[in-house]
């Protein structure tokens, strides 16, 4: 009864934003029912992800086969939202030019994530000339509806799973209190800690992935789970930096105190413990915090261990996790539930164009959408959304000028960023630090919001904190960043990156 329910409400929904593309295609029948055939998968995908989340799957296959479903449904929608937003657009200007020229170009130097490239960086360009235009659509068609259909399997055993129960929230206030696209990963992590280890030995997973893809939040919001922390009698946390201490390898001591998260005097002796690291541990620190483990807690006891390099994997003793940053059409999701709240977009053409522009920009950052797509959430007006473009845009040229990289990859990086104000001052600052800290700390006061709006005029001369968003997931941390009034400086190389980047832009 859910599946039809939620299939006819689908169906409506379809219908009537299919009304806009099938118009805007009416001199082009071919493409026309294509993208009919591109709804109608979409709509059945959407079907499928949404029954499976509702069920508690532990199986790893059907995780694997869930998350390609969702890569697939995310595809689907980012490229019929671009299509529906322009033809709404051009709809409007269709009284003002005869040529037909302008219907050709709905998704012209749309991009998106490469299936199977391992990178998020990297991206391919979507219909970059009318004639590939069929070609790519009927390709990325044919793909899915031969993944839907390799799921006969997944959807047999999905009803043998148990439903979970929850909350009807709206999509936008689930995204701000809850982990946004690591349904697979964090599944992947409660069977590892859950599940009897198959070796005597002390079971080590190691999670890998690069600055800010949330490694820290994922082990934080499983390690919360009821299961975990009945599973465990004491979860201890290594924060980066911290095992240089030599004292605090041996378990048996005083010193941890500091570094217990969780206790359960009715759980056996079981110990769970999470290591941070940036690059590399010391082997002779590895061995000694293994055998103290070990010899406080002989059986059950686990170990998850997360860096940025690949050297950790030869601590595991099971398959290594690897995260990386959300492909484009899932950041696109993200970012768009984030900036239009309970306002559906289809409402509002132009300030969805300029939203989906505004999160190509961001690289997939999380605190790049926070931030911004919090600003247009207060500010809901097209006048507002265009100037917040613009200033997004030239922030990106002058640090191809000034740095000759884009600012979202240097900010990954924790490099130097420029940034302007928008009030009249046009001010510039130089982003010199993005760092985290925990909940109970203090803050500063003025937030990242108020400089990019120019809402305080009090600003110190020289350097300055700033508070950029509190994060209502585990581990609840407050992200600041560090400014410093500087004007920019140009580089060599700066002018031919930026004419580059211009003609990248959509």
């Amino acid at each position: 009864m859910d599946i039809l329910i939620s299939a006819i409400v689908g169906d409506l929904i379809s219908r009537s934003a299919s009304f806009a593309i099938s118009k805007y295609f009416q001199q082009q029948p071919d493409i026309n029912k294509i993208v009919q055939r591109l709804q109608s998968v979409v709509l059945r995908i959407d079907i499928v992800v949404e029954e499976a989340e509702a069920r508690d799957i532990t199986n790893q296959g059907m995780l694997r086969q869930l998350k390609m479903l969702r890569q697939g449904m995310y595809r689907g929608h980012y490229v019929l939202d671009a299509l529906r937003f322009q033809a709404a657009l051009d709809e409007e200007k269709v009284s003002h030019s005869s040529s037909a020229l302008s219907k050709s170009s709905a998704a012209k130097r749309l991009r998106f994530s490469r299936t199977g490239s391992g990178s998020s960086n990297r991206e391919a360009l979507l219909f970059g000339t009318n004639s590939n235009m069929r070609e790519e659509l009927q390709q990325m068609v044919d793909t899915l509806e031969d993944t839907l259909a390799g799921m006969k399997e997944f959807l047999f055993f999905l009803e043998l799973y148990p439903r979970i129960l929850r909350q009807p929230y709206g999509t936008y206030l689930l995204l701000d209190n809850c982990m946004f696209g690591r349904q697979t990963e964090q599944e992947w992590v409660l069977n590892f800690l859950l599940c009897p280890s198959v070796t005597p030995d002390l079971a080590v997973l190691p999670i890998i992935g690069p600055r800010r893809v949330g490694k820290s939040t994922l082990v934080e919001y499983v390690c919360r789970d009821e299961s975990v922390r009945g599973h465990f009698s004491m979860i201890l946390f290594f924060p980066e930096g911290s095992l240089k201490d030599e004292g605090l390898v041996d378990l048996k001591g005083n010193n941890i105190s500091g570094l217990v998260r969780h206790q359960n005097s009715n759980s056996q002796n079981r110990l769970l413990i999470i290591v941070e690291l940036a690059e590399d541990i010391n082997e002779g620190t590895w061995r000694r915090l293994k055998s103290s483990a070990s010899s406080m807690a002989p059986g059950g006891s686990k170990i998850v261990i997360t860096s940025r390099s690949n050297r950790i994997v030869s601590l595991g003793t099971t398959e290594a996790l690897r995260l990386d940053y959300l492909p484009q059409e899932a950041y696109w999701h993200f970012f768009k539930s984030l900036a239009f709240g309970s306002t559906n977009p289809d409402e509002q053409p132009k300030m969805a164009k300029m939203a989906m522009e505004m999160a190509l920009e961001q690289r997939q950052s999380f605190a790049g959408a926070r931030i911004i797509a919090g600003i247009l959430q207060d500010n809901f007006n097209p006048r507002f959304w265009r100037t917040t473009l613009e200033r997004t845009r030239a922030s990106i040229k002058i640090n191809l000028l000034m740095l000759e990289q884009h600012p979202m990859l240097l900010l990954r990086e924790d490099e130097p960023v420029y940034s302007r104000r928008t009030d009249k001052s046009r001010k510039h600052f130089l982003i010199c630090n993005y760092h985290q800290s925990d909940s109970t700390e203090d803050v500063p006061k003025i937030s990242v919001q108020d400089i990019i709006l120019g809402c305080d005029d009090t600003l110190p001369c020289e350097e300055f904190e700033a508070l950029a968003w509190r994060s209502r997931i585990p581990p609840y941390y407050n992200y600041t960043i560090s400014f410093k009034t500087q004007e920019p400086h140009l580089t060599v190389g700066g002018k031919k990156r930026a004419h580059q980047e211009e003609e990248r832009l959509i």
